[in-house]
């Protein structure tokens, strides 16, 4: 976890007046944030032990395509900033894909222009 992010996760978990440590803390230093590696280890063992397949893609990056694409509806700056996105360009060019649902919706409505500059 960046540095600045757990900085300001204290400041809130201080200004909101909370309790307790991290919520996922560090196994042999539990002062500090969960280790990223310990929580590829979770997904992966998961998967495994629910039977699911390896998905394509990477580790996490299939489920935040997933996440991602299911906003394609709301605003644009506000699912890259929910996201964890800096910039909406990787958002729209690797995270949110054409799905069959949207490009039907696409598809079927059509509106009528009636200016001919168009």
């Amino acid at each position: 976890m960046p540095q600045d992010l757990a900085g300001e996760l204290r400041r809130a978990r201080r200004d909101l007046g909370a309790v307790g440590g991290w919520v996922f803390a560090g196994e042999r230093k539990p002062e500090q944030a969960m280790d990223r590696h310990l929580f590829d280890k979770w997904l992966s063992v998961a998967e495994r032990e629910a039977g699911l397949p390896k998905l394509n893609g990477g580790l996490w990056h299939p489920y935040r395509r997933k996440w991602a694409t299911e906003r394609k509806h709301l605003p644009l700056k506000d699912v890259a900033a929910a996201g964890g996105w800096k910039d909406v360009e990787t958002l729209l060019t690797c995270y949110q894909q054409p799905d069959r649902e949207t490009l039907l919706a696409v598809m079927s409505e059509p509106r009528k222009l009636r200016d001919v500059a168009v």
